[in-house]
């Protein structure tokens, strides 16, 4: 069936309703045309940017049932990439399109499927440093898409460019979190400019894991027996600070695959009990329908025992000369506050999965009054520690201890 003649039958749909609506004045009033576009199977490939109009704000699903709603005569703006354009219109990155009916759009006059928006290429994110400081001497870099007067932004995410330090991302939760659209392929991890003169992405092969971990420990078998291989899961993979789906579109998907969001992570850790804190996480915030601001963080640097038994701090990038980069985190954090009401909390998961008791918890990696018993809607095993360890705290005595967000006050507790 053509567009036209489409269209054509949708008008005189639209008018026997109107006729009848007359002759029956007692009836339901009619539902307005609306749009709808699911955003797992319905999007054009590659993906534009999907904005309100003429600003820096995405329009996403305003629920978790991976619609796209709009009503007639509503418009959205698309954006790609400056070079390529969209695929029936390249000379333009950026274009206005008005809700019909469905998923058919009219623009400049004609009417598409939604599905026909595609970019000419895949549109990738950019990052950029500001002059905005943070924890001990590190800088705000943010991520977002450059479209040169305009910038929507993902994550303002808090680098040290000494130290290699990933302190922590900021990003924002909807309801409609829990509703990510699934199937976005991963693209590869890519560092930029940032890190100068490293291949980080070489530092978290195995191979180098145990080598540098092996001068840590002055034992290369200590390190063939830490670092093993990807089936058992001893490794430290490339762990995702702000999870890859805490972002809702592909292409935001896409913008959390940078190094600054990403901190050596145990995989058992990473699969286990932080896993289980990511989907409750989002889970609970649809279920509760807020809107949260998110600090996903990591702090300090975690032991392992050495030849002579003594506990060695593990970083990717280490010369015994001097030079210790890339730690491996003590801890990694998600802070969920709802600013409307000056409530939060904090979960914290333990990245160290060779903890084998809780003296060790006590002693090192406890920053304060754990409360997890308290939070009954995320479905973890937390006392597990091959899984890491984790637990959960009101955020300003957490905050204080650890010396993160120092101008953040957080009152009262979000469970």
């Amino acid at each position: 069936m053509s567009k036209t003649l489409y269209l054509i039958l949708v008008f005189l749909r639209e008018l026997i309703i109107d006729i009848r609506g007359i002759s029956q004045p007692h009836t339901e009033p009619k539902s307005a045309a609306t749009c709808a576009v699911n955003i797992n199977d319905q999007l054009p490939k590659p993906q534009p940017l999907i904005l309100v109009p003429e600003t820096e704000q995405f329009r996403n699903p305003t629920s978790d049932n991976r619609l796209l709603r709009l009503n007639a005569g509503e418009t959205v703006e698309l954006a790609c990439d400056t070079n390529g354009g969209f695929s029936i219109s390249p000379s333009s990155s950026s274009i206005i399109v008005v809700c019909v009916i469905d998923r058919t759009f009219n623009f400049n006059s004609t009417m598409f499927s939604f599905d026909e928006f595609s970019c000419a290429r895949v549109w990738y994110s950019s990052a950029r440093r500001t002059n905005i400081s943070c924890e001990d001497g590190a800088f705000i870099v943010e991520v977002g898409f450059d479209m040169g007067v305009r910038f929507p932004k993902l994550m303002d995410i808090c680098h040290n460019e000494n130290t290699f330090e990933n302190h922590w991302v900021k990003h924002e939760f909807t309801r409609a979190i829990a509703g990510y659209q699934s199937g976005n392929p991963r693209p590869e991890w890519y560092q930029g400019y940032f890190y100068p003169g490293i291949d980080v992405n070489g530092l978290y092969a195995i191979d180098k894991q145990r080598k540098t971990i092996g001068v840590i420990l002055k034992s290369e078998s200590l390190a063939d027996s830490v670092v093993v291989d990807y089936a058992t899961g001893l490794f430290m993979a490339r762990g995702h600070i702000a999870a890859r789906v805490d972002f809702i579109l592909g292409p935001q998907q896409n913008g959390t695959f940078w190094f600054l969001n990403a901190a050596p992570q145990w995989q058992n850790f990473n699969e286990g009990n932080w896993l289980r804190i990511e989907e409750s996480v989002r889970n609970f915030v649809t279920a509760r329908n807020l809107q949260v601001t998110v600090y996903s963080g990591t702090y300090g640097v975690h032991t392992l025992t050495d030849v002579n038994g003594d506990q060695q701090p593990i970083y990717l990038d280490f010369d015994p000369d001097g030079t210790q980069r890339l730690p491996a985190p003590k801890i990694f954090y998600k802070i969920l506050l709802d600013e409307s009401n000056k409530a939060g909390v904090a979960l914290i998961g333990v990245n160290n999965i060779y903890i084998d008791s809780m003296e060790q918890i006590d002693d090192g990696y406890m920053f304060c009054e754990d409360i997890g018993d308290k939070i009954r809607w995320i479905d973890w095993n937390r006392r597990n520690f091959s899984l890491g360890y984790s637990y959960a705290c009101e955020v300003n005595p957490f905050l204080k201890r650890i010396g993160h967000l120092a101008g953040l006050d957080v009152p009262h507790l979000l469970i």
